[in-house]
């Protein structure tokens, strides 16, 4: 395949809610593309602080490493119980996503991601992640739909827009090459 997938995944960023302090670590994925416009993009999104090693072992190009990293991480989720767990869970799974399409195993990255949509259907993360991994198995119009749907989700962030916008254009111009 001609295009590679550029997993972004972001340092630790420190929220405060209530009287604790919350660990939140930002992440987004990214098609690598042709164009210069967005050579790398930056997406800040809030995530459970976890997720940054299985980031890190991404950079690292370790990706059976972040798999199994994640795959612990949601397995560790299972029986929990909560708002919080249920957040925890998509992260983890949108992660385990991510590490999937990373090593190929497309049709388990797309069965993770429609979990991770099925526990929040109008978060635009996985819906994102879940394109891409269509995107790579060359099922350019189901990525299509997920890249515009993730793009009617998103709530007004730029960096976020811009990179749907930036998967959207690489999928079209995919799909009118092989037309």
């Amino acid at each position: 395949m001609n295009r590679k997938i550029l997993i972004v995944f972001l340092s630790l960023l420190f929220l405060s809610a209530g009287i604790y302090e919350v660990v939140a670590q930002q992440t987004g994925t990214r098609i690598e593309g042709a164009d210069s416009f967005y050579p790398e993009t930056v997406v800040w999104l809030d995530q459970p602080y976890e997720i940054d090693a299985i980031r890190l072992l991404l950079q690292e190009g370790k990706k059976e490493r972040a798999v199994e990293k994640a795959r612990d991480y949601v397995e560790s989720l299972e029986n929990a119980l909560g708002v919080e767990a249920k957040q925890r869970r998509y992260y983890g799974l949108n992660a385990l996503c991510a590490a999937l399409t990373s090593t190929g195993e497309l049709n388990e990255a797309i069965d993770t991601c429609s979990q991770a949509i099925a526990l929040y259907p109008t978060r635009w993360l996985a819906l994102n992640s879940r394109g891409t991994a269509y995107y790579v198995s060359g099922q350019i119009d189901l990525a299509l739909k997920d890249y515009r749907k993730a793009l009617s989700n998103v709530e007004a962030s730029e960096a976020e827009t811009n990179l749907i916008q930036h998967n959207i254009r690489l999928a079209e111009a995919k799909k009118s090459n092989t037309n």
